[in-house]
């Protein structure tokens, strides 16, 4: 257990002098799969936001469907009160 000890105050005293934190190899899988992953959300999101028909961000009556609803529950209420 002594040698693990001095060999890591050894690793953190180098990396305090050198003012840069060495990354290990093995990391850059990890940073290139969350580097997709984080282009990929912003990319759907977007291919979402702008070309989904359905979705509504501004004010648009042709693709709202509230009136047809609106007019069936009054059509409805109208029927079952006569």
């Amino acid at each position: 257990m002594k040698a693990a000890s001095v060999l890591l105050n050894a690793a953190k005293q180098q990396t305090r002098k050198k003012g840069k934190v060495d990354v290990p190899v093995e990391m850059y899988p990890l940073f290139a799969a969350v580097g997709v992953a984080i282009t990929s959300l912003g990319y759907f999101t977007y291919r979402h936001f702008a070309y989904d028909k359905q979705l509504r961000l501004w004010k648009n009556p042709d693709l709202s469907n509230l009136d047809v609803v609106l007019n069936k529950a009054a059509e409805e209420e109208k029927s079952k009160s006569e």
